[in-house]
């Protein structure tokens, strides 16, 4: 199904949301970190989770019992502004920057799985996207 304009302005229309997409940003995370850099409840964040990604601004991936989310492609002139935005003019609010303080606090301290791979039984949390395409390809 085709996202119109409309949908995604909607879907933009929340501040929850809009700090959703800026920690997005920074790269796929799992929906638990988002929960805890937010300090909201699970089932309101996957609410919220819910609304950007049936707008067509994220995708999901399941990995076991967690969804991990990422911004979706930009395929469209809006969704391209939407991401340079979320990348850049959004993250200078004291909101972003201190939900992206947060989240780089939980990467520093081994506690987000921002790029998360599991491979058997091991898990190789707060490894950032880059380092595991490292590890996973040679």
């Amino acid at each position: 199904m085709a996202t119109t304009d409309v949908e995604i302005f909607k879907a933009c229309a929340d501040e929850t949301r809009l700090r959703i997409l800026v920690l997005l940003g920074e790269g796929q995370l799992c929906v638990c970190n988002i929960v805890d850099v937010l300090d909201m409840p699970h089932g309101k964040t996957s609410r919220h989770l819910a609304v950007v990604r049936r707008a067509g601004l994220v995708d999901d991936e399941r990995r076991g019992t967690w969804l991990h989310y990422a911004l979706s492609d930009a395929n469209t002139p809006l969704m391209q502004r939407l991401h340079t935005y979320a990348k850049t003019e959004a993250r200078q609010s004291p909101t972003a920057c201190g939900n992206l303080d947060r989240l780089h606090e939980l990467c520093a301290c081994c506690k987000v799985c921002l790029g998360e791979r599991e491979t058997n039984a091991s898990n190789r949390r707060g490894q950032p996207a880059a380092q595991l395409a490292e590890i996973d390809n040679p």
